[in-house]
């Protein structure tokens, strides 16, 4: 018989946007990326899964949409969110929903 430890579960919304330093995703052309840093409110014992998704978006209804959010980086103590575009798509503002399960 095996013994199972409780998972434990955090998430969050983080809100990212033009105000911040190093926005690259409102002005220019071809690929931009944005990351992120998100510090989990305590340590999970392994790296964690975490999930996520889009949750709010404002972006200019002149071009086409485009757009990719992913968690890349993940360790026990966070992970960074990043966020592309490319082409001529401007996102001024990119709400992002995040769940980490682990242990």
């Amino acid at each position: 018989m095996s013994i199972l430890s409780p998972l434990s579960m955090l998430s969050a919304v983080v809100s990212l946007g033009s105000l911040l330093d190093g926005w690259t995703l409102l002005d220019g052309s071809g690929t931009r990326t944005f990351r992120h840093a998100v510090m989990f409110e305590h340590a999970f014992s392994a790296p964690p899964l975490v999930h996520v998704g889009v949750a709010g978006l404002d972006a200019s209804k002149d071009d086409n949409l485009r757009l990719r959010v992913r968690a890349e980086d993940i360790t026990r103590t966070g992970f960074s969110v990043v966020v592309e575009t490319w082409l001529n798509t401007q996102l001024w503002a990119v709400d992002v929903s995040w769940l980490a399960i682990g242990h």
